[in-house]
């Protein structure tokens, strides 16, 4: 049936009547979202909180959080107001940086998740968390722009909504009140530079969590094998192997270093690290790191002066045994050394390496003194790259600061028996406090 001119009409005044969908004002989407959004502690061995950030809760006891908020914690607690609660991480996704916690009996509501692929630059957006402890702080902007992540459909969202340390893992919404992404990281040398990974990362948390689970237990099986087994005691050391360098250390060598935050007072942020050499094989060693009782990281090096870091404990040196100093004079360059991490290390960053020392120069031999002794030594100084990560902050988007390293190397220990390494924000100090070698 054909309609009249004048039906059309009253199809058209009605449209234009009906009542138009409203963004919610901010107190409104406050009032609808708040309820949700928790501050996420991480705590120490000793019971001290090390790191505070912000979590969004995403299903029945389930928080969702950034890992980087989760480094070093021995335990978790997530919390609103005076109430506490136990967490454990369900699923992590190191390399977006995204961990989804279960907090058993949290009954607090889920959020809504907005269409990503609906997202345009200049719409208002929304950050709640908990900036430097203050839960609940909700500020205001618009998504500034729509960067690409590890592939243009899943974009970091830019925003000028305020975020702050503390912020980290807390929700980025939409003027509906639906959630758009997790605020991760800010860029500190511009104004309003603040990103959010995208909800659909949020999405995929529990399968490539899963997926990750299976390559670390495949990646301990392998090491059981090798004799490598976390927290291993007692374990028999191979002979003395005739095909390394007489400059590489032996299954067996054993040194502890004491590490300093000098930024503090001395004793105030040291901790101790044991490394010992587990394996050897064709010109090669494994060195497992120790630290309270706990293997903390893995790191494999060749005579071929390169070095693979896998776990999460600090970067000591190079190489334990710098075998090119014996043959350099003071004044001669150092070449550039490449410092790999694999996918287990923290500082992992889509491919690039967590470290990267691009050369330095023999400045002189000397004698140093240590706990562990006084010693002829070889002083270094190194120029290199540090990661974003590696310096505790997002891995989602690549970018490195410059640092400088001084090491002072002893052929007697085969190791560097002192170190200070100076960046943007740490300057850090190893000693070595005793050594026993084969």
């Amino acid at each position: 049936m054909r309609r009249s001119p004048l039906s059309w009409v009253a199809v058209v005044l009605v449209a234009s009547l009906a009542p138009a969908a409203h963004a919610l004002s901010p107190e409104e989407l406050f009032e609808k979202v708040s309820p949700s959004i928790f501050v996420i502690h991480s705590v120490d061995p000793q019971g001290k909180r090390n790191a505070l950030g912000s979590g969004v809760v995403i299903g029945r006891e389930q928080v969702i959080t950034n890992c980087h908020v989760l480094r070093n914690a021995s335990a978790i607690a997530v919390s609103r107001g005076n109430i506490l609660y136990g967490a454990e991480v369900e699923f992590s996704d190191a390399e977006r940086d995204l961990c989804q916690l279960k907090v058993k009996e949290l009954a607090a509501p889920a959020v809504p998740f907005a269409d990503v692929a609906k997202l345009r630059t200049g719409q208002r957006a929304y950050a709640i968390g908990a900036p430097r402890g203050l839960e609940l702080t909700l500020t205001e902007g618009i998504i500034s722009s729509l960067r690409g992540g590890d592939d243009d459909k899943q974009p970091l969202i830019q925003t000028s909504a305020a975020v702050s340390r503390g912020s980290s893992g807390g929700g980025l919404f939409d003027a509906d009140g639906r959630l758009i992404g997790i605020t991760t990281f800010q860029l500190r040398d511009g104004q309003q530079l603040n990103f959010a990974v995208s909800v659909e990362w949020v999405r995929e948390v529990p399968q490539r969590g899963k997926e990750a689970a299976v390559k670390r237990k495949e990646a301990e099986e392998a090491a059981r094998a090798a004799g490598l087994k976390a927290g291993a005691t007692g374990v028999v050391f191979g002979p003395i192997d005739p095909t390394l360098p007489k400059e590489m250390p032996q299954p067996g060598d054993t040194w502890t270093y004491v590490v300093r935050d000098m930024r503090f007072k001395p004793d105030d942020r040291s901790r101790k690290y044991v490394h010992t050499v587990r394996t050897s094989a064709k010109g090669s060693i494994v060195e497992v790191v120790m630290a309270k009782g706990a293997e903390v990281g893995e790191h494999s090096y060749s005579s071929a002066f390169s070095a693979i870091y896998r776990g999460g404990a600090d970067l000591v040196e190079f190489a334990p045994f710098a075998a090119a100093f014996q043959n350099l004079k003071p004044g001669e360059a150092i070449p550039s050394v490449r410092v790999q991490g694999l996918e287990g290390h923290p500082a992992w960053v889509s491919g690039d390496v967590p470290y990267r020392f691009e050369g330095g120069r023999v400045i002189a031999s000397e004698q140093v003194i240590v706990p562990a002794g006084t010693f002829d030594a070889v002083r270094v100084e190194l120029n290199g790259r540090v990661s974003n990560l590696a310096m505790g902050g997002s891995g989602v988007v690549r970018g490195y600061a410059r640092f400088r390293q001084t090491v002072w190397y002893a052929p007697q220990v085969k190791r560097v028996v002192k170190s200070l390494a100076t960046g943007p924000n740490f300057t850090t100090q190893y000693e070595l406090e005793s050594y026993s070698l084969r």
